[in-house]
C-alpha cells in the first residue's frame, strides 16, 4: 500500500487572476508602489522610479527603489506569505499585493540583492526561474508585462499624479517627478488601525495615536482619504482638503473602500481645525451636524455659532395666549425650528441653545430687577434724600400721587380680570427717569407690577386723559403678552373695547372713588367753581 503525501492546499493563479481581473490597473499598479515605500525605514531618504511603456499587444510596467530589499525572492511565489515586520505604520497587510498584479501578467522578473526571479510561460505552463546576478542590485527592481491597452498609461500617469509623496522620497512616473504637497494643518488624534496580532494569528483593530495632514485639493481633485499618502477612497465632505492618515487605514480587503463608519471619526477629528474657515452654508451641511453630536462641548457650541450666530432661541409651541416665538423676535432673537433641523444639530441645539420661552422669561426677569430696583413707593420717597420727595409735591403732593396711583393700579385690574388665565394681583411702584430725554413712561412686570414714571406728567395731571389711558391699556395688556408682537397688539385692541365697557358701566363706582381725579381730567364740573 503506497501512500500519496501532498499539501493541504494548493492556489490556482489562473483563479486567482479572475479574482482580480475586474480590479482597476491603477490599484494593481500601485501595490507595487507600495510595497517601495514600505521598504524605507523611518526617516530614511528614498528614490522609487516608475516606468510604463505600451508596446504591441502589452503594457510594460517597471518600479525601481533603493531600499531594504528582499531577503528571500522565492517566498514571493506564496500567497499571503509576508515576511514584513507588522507595523500600523506599514502600508502592506496581507502578503498578496504584489501576487495579485503577478498573476494578471503576462511575465514579470524581480530583481534583489544578487537574486532575480522570473515569471514566464513554457508552452502555456506558468513557470519560475531563479538566478544570481554577478553585480548586486540596491534596493528592488520589479518588471511587468501587462495585458493593457494604451489607454491605461493615461488612466495610470492620472492616479500617480494624485499621490502624497512622503518626506524624504522621491517618486518619479515617467521621468516626471510628483512633486511634494505640504500639509496646511496637521491634526494630531487617536485613530482605529490594523494590527495582525500573531499571538491570535489574527487581524485587530486597535486604536493608535497617529497625524491626520490636511493637504488642499488641487484644481478638479475631490477630498479623498489617502493612507500614508496613497489614495483610498472618497471623503464625503465640502471643503477642499484631502485626509492624509499617517497610519494603516482599516479597509476592505481590496483596499479600495475605508471600514464602515471611518470617515465618520475623520470628520469628528478635523472639525474643530476646519471650523474657522468654513462659511455658514457650509457648516450647515448634514455630515457637519452627523459629525457634531459626536464633538466635545465646545466644538458644539462653534459649530452652532458659525451656523446659526449667537443671538438665537429654538422654537417653542404656543403656550396658552403666549407666543414665546414671536416674543423672542420681538427682543431681535432668532428662532430656529428644531424640527426642521438634521438629527445632529437638532440634538446640539437642544444642548447648548436656551428656548424662546426660556429667553423670554430671562428678559422678563431682567427687566423685573431693573424695575423694581429703580421703583420705589410713596413712603420710600418721602423718605429719600435724593430730590424724589421734591417729585411729589411738584406732582400734587403725596395725597394726589398716591390717589392717582391707586386709580391706575384698580383700572389695569379691571382689564387684567378680564384675562381667562388666573393672573397675580396687579401692584404699583413710582420710578424717575435717570437723565433727559425722558423715556420711559411705565413698566410692567411679569409678577403684573406697575411702574409709573413720576416725572412724566400725564399720569398725575390728567389720570383720565387720552395720554394716560392710552399707556395703562398698552402695560395691561403685557399681563397676556410681554412683547410686542402681532397678538400683542391683538391683545391691546381687546382691553381697549374692555377699557370702554368698564367707563360706561361703572361709572358711578369711579365717581365715587376718583371725584377729584375726574374732576382735574375735565370730566365732571369742579364744585368749587
Amino acid at each position: 500500500m503506497s501512500t500519496n503525501i501532498q499539501g493541504w492546499l494548493a492556489i490556482s493563479t489562473d483563479g486567482f487572476a479572475a479574482m482580480n481581473a475586474a480590479r482597476p490597473p491603477e490599484h494593481l499598479v500601485k501595490e507595487l508602489v507600495q510595497n517601495a515605500l514600505d521598504s524605507f525605514a523611518d526617516g530614511q531618504l528614498g528614490r522609487i522610479q516608475l516606468q510604463f511603456r505600451h508596446w504591441g499587444d502589452h503594457l510594460s510596467v517597471d518600479c525601481e527603489d533603493n531600499g531594504s530589499g528582499i531577503d528571500a525572492l522565492a517566498d514571493l511565489r506564496v500567497v499571503y506569505l509576508t515576511h514584513k515586520t507588522d507595523s500600523h505604520r506599514k502600508r502592506g497587510r496581507f502578503g498578496r499585493g504584489f501576487k495579485e498584479a503577478l498573476c494578471i501578467a503576462q511575465q514579470a522578473q524581480v530583481v534583489s540583492g544578487s537574486q532575480r526571479l522570473e515569471f514566464l510561460r513554457d508552452n502555456g505552463e506558468r513557470v519560475t526561474r531563479q538566478s544570481q546576478l554577478a553585480t548586486p542590485l540596491s534596493g528592488t527592481r520589479v518588471s511587468m508585462q501587462m495585458p493593457w491597452s494604451a489607454e491605461i498609461c493615461e488612466q495610470l500617469q492620472g492616479y500617480f499624479a494624485r499621490f502624497l509623496v512622503p518626506e524624504g522620497i522621491a517618486l518619479e512616473v515617467n521621468d516626471q517627478r510628483i512633486e511634494p504637497r505640504p500639509a496646511l494643518h496637521r491634526i494630531d488624534t487617536s485613530l482605529t488601525t490594523e494590527v495582525y496580532d500573531t499571538g491570535s494569528q489574527s487581524w485587530k483593530k486597535p486604536n493608535r495615536r497617529t497625524t491626520i495632514q490636511l493637504v488642499p485639493c488641487a484644481a478638479n481633485e475631490s477630498p479623498t482619504i489617502y493612507e500614508m499618502g496613497i489614495p483610498v477612497a472618497a471623503l464625503d465632505w465640502s471643503v477642499p482638503f484631502h485626509c492624509d492618515i499617517q497610519q494603516r487605514v482599516p479597509m476592505n480587503p481590496n483596499r479600495d473602500a475605508v471600514a464602515s463608519g471611518y470617515p465618520l471619526k475623520l470628520h469628528v477629528a478635523c472639525l474643530p481645525t476646519l471650523l474657522d474657515g468654513m462659511g455658514e452654508a457650509t457648516v450647515k451641511e448634514d455630515w457637519v451636524g452627523a459629525a457634531a453630536r459626536r464633538c466635545d462641548g465646545e466644538v458644539q457650541k462653534r459649530i452652532i455659532e458659525r451656523a446659526f450666530g449667537r443671538n438665537i432661541a429654538r422654537s417653542v409651541p404656543r403656550v396658552g395666549a403666549r407666543h414665546f416665538d414671536e416674543d423672542a423676535r420681538e427682543l431681535g432673537v432668532q428662532v430656529i425650528n428644531t424640527a426642521q433641523a438634521s438629527g445632529g444639530f437638532r440634538e446640539i441645539l437642544k444642548l447648548h441653545v436656551p428656548s424662546a420661552q426660556e429667553v423670554v422669561r430671562c428678559d422678563e426677569a431682567s427687566k423685573a430687577e431693573q424695575a423694581g430696583s429703580k421703583g420705589f413707593s410713596i413712603a420710600e420717597a418721602l423718605r429719600a434724600t435724593d430730590g424724589r420727595g421734591r417729585w411729589l409735591e411738584q406732582q400734587g403732593g403725596v395725597q394726589h400721587v398716591a390717589s392717582c396711583l391707586t386709580f391706575a393700579v384698580w383700572f389695569c385690574q379691571q382689564l387684567v380680570n378680564s384675562c381667562d388665565e388666573t393672573q397675580d394681583p396687579v401692584t404699583g411702584k413710582l420710578t424717575l427717569n435717570p437723565s433727559l430725554p425722558r423715556q420711559l413712561y411705565a413698566h410692567w412686570s411679569s409678577s403684573n407690577v406697575l411702574t409709573l414714571a413720576l416725572d412724566q406728567a400725564c399720569f398725575w395731571q390728567a389720570p383720565f386723559g387720552a395720554e394716560s389711558l392710552k399707556i395703562l391699556i398698552h402695560e395691561a395688556a403685557h399681563a397676556m403678552n410681554m412683547h410686542h408682537g402681532y397678538e400683542f397688539r391683538t391683545e391691546v385692541e381687546r382691553l381697549a373695547g374692555v377699557a370702554a365697557s368698564l367707563m360706561l358701566h361703572q361709572g358711578p363706582e369711579i365717581q365715587s372713588r376718583f371725584p377729584s381725579l375726574l374732576q382735574l381730567s375735565g370730566l365732571v364740573p369742579d364744585a368749587r367753581a
